[in-house]
């Protein structure tokens, strides 16, 4: 299986919001309701994709997942307890792989790879939130290291903040 990661263009909004939509219908029928018809929507999508902030994880020549990475949060990421406040982090979003390519690592090589990405680009740490009932991700991000710092209420319910602390900030 062969990995490769790069940035969307334009011209691969339709079979994105493909795999999202997929995603969707594979969330609520395994009773996940985090996401939904109108989140994430096409709208948000190609903000994404304009702003450069869209990723895609290709195996063997195919979309198998997609995530935003930047430098927005929600304000509820305010009351978190980070464990270093002071860290110039970023923040993962959306991430979802295609349920054509479950069970193959994509989601665990989507999360390393963003780890790369935000060390290179000068990033101390990452930034995420996911649904509670989303066992899955929970099960993801606490293997990889990530630890719970808050927590957000949504209409969807409770939602979880993670951090995980990639070096050392000078500033600590």
């Amino acid at each position: 299986m062969k990995l490769e990661f790069r940035k969307a263009a334009i011209e691969d909004l339709p079979p994105v919001l493909d795999i999202y939509r997929e995603g969707v219908r594979n969330m609520i029928s395994n009773g996940i309701n985090q996401w939904d018809d109108e989140y994430p929507n096409e709208k948000v999508i190609s903000e994404d994709i304009r702003k450069g902030e869209l990723n895609l994880c290709i195996c063997n020549g195919e979309i198998a997942a997609a995530y935003a990475l930047n430098t927005h949060a929600d304000p509820d990421y305010d009351n978190a307890k980070w464990q270093n406040p002071d860290a110039n982090w970023c923040a993962m979003h959306r991430l979802c792989v295609s349920p054509r390519f479950h069970r193959r690592g994509i989601a665990t090589a989507c999360m390393l790879n963003i780890e790369q990405d935000a060390l290179s680009q000068g990033f101390e740490a990452v930034h995420l939130d996911t649904f509670s009932g989303n066992s899955r991700a929970m099960e993801l991000y606490n293997k990889l290291g990530y630890k719970q710092v808050g927590e957000m209420f949504w209409t969807r319910g409770r939602f979880v903040i993670f951090e995980k602390i990639l070096i050392v900030s000078r500033k600590a």
